[in-house]
């Protein structure tokens, strides 16, 4: 019986030994997580914000040489140049737009906003060349 109450009395004490473990290691790792993924996502509204204004500048500078075609063009070719000026202003909208989302967009909906960005900046770059 002395043998049965030792060993309940040492069960005991390392149940409050478990019980009262230091989670703060825990809780540091989760926090410093959390920073790196803020950080992450800042570079990255950065890196895309960069982006999105290096297209706004080509794409105004396009417009404009559209623009000077357009008052020397024939009656011909102004269809065509008028054309390629909605294309282009669509283009300079959708990329305001999209500055807008980028810069208001918080942790929880990045990764849909990054993929929705970078998918827009692709098809902008490929209809520039």
């Amino acid at each position: 019986m002395k043998i049965v109450k030792f060993f309940s009395f040492i069960m005991l004490l390392s149940l409050g030994f478990v019980a009262c473990k230091d989670n703060s290691k825990a809780e540091q790792t989760a926090e410093n997580t959390t920073v790196a993924l803020e950080n992450a996502m800042q570079t990255a509204k950065v890196e895309i914000g960069k982006t999105i204004t290096e297209l706004q500048t080509t794409v105004n500078t396009k417009i404009t040489e559209a623009e000077k075609e357009l008052e020397s063009a024939s009656e011909e070719a102004k269809v065509d140049i008028n054309v390629k000026l909605d294309g282009l202003r669509k283009q300079r909208t959708d990329l305001e737009n999209l500055a807008k989302k980028v810069g208001d967009a918080t942790a929880e909906g990045w990764a849909e906003v990054e993929k929705e960005a970078t998918q827009v900046v692709a098809d902008i770059k490929e209809a520039l060349k």
